[in-house]
């Protein structure tokens, strides 16, 4: 049997309002993401951590070489784009076992649980 990944909810401590909200400049930003995915069909979820950003709050802070692992860049702050592109990594993600699962998404954002691996 093979297990789907599905993004339950995206939720930011950074924008409390991440459907109807917006960052003060959406052309130059950068909050955190959290994405809550399970198994499809299940209400379970665990928590994938994306810094969403621009390129230009990037070109302005990055002054030395940076691992993008856990990094969402988009042109500007557009809440559908996001969700659309975090379920398309949720779509792929797929496995024998939640763990193989989650270590699939594990490549793109920074699962809960990743220490403890």
């Amino acid at each position: 049997m093979t297990l789907q990944a599905q993004l339950k909810r995206l939720h930011s401590p950074d924008l409390p309002d991440l459907q109807n909200g917006h960052p003060p400049d959406p052309g130059n930003f950068r909050i955190l993401v959290q994405a809550l995915v399970g198994v499809a069909g299940q209400e379970a979820a665990d928590s994938f951590d994306f810094m969403v950003c621009t390129p230009a709050w990037l070109a302005a802070r990055v002054t030395e070489p940076l691992p993008a692992r856990g990094y969402l860049i988009v042109t500007r702050y557009d809440y559908a784009q996001i969700h659309a592109a975090i379920a398309r990594l949720c779509d792929g993600a797929t496995g024998p076992d939640w763990p193989a699962v989650a270590a699939r998404l594990n490549l793109d954002g920074r699962w809960e649980y990743d220490e403890d691996r």
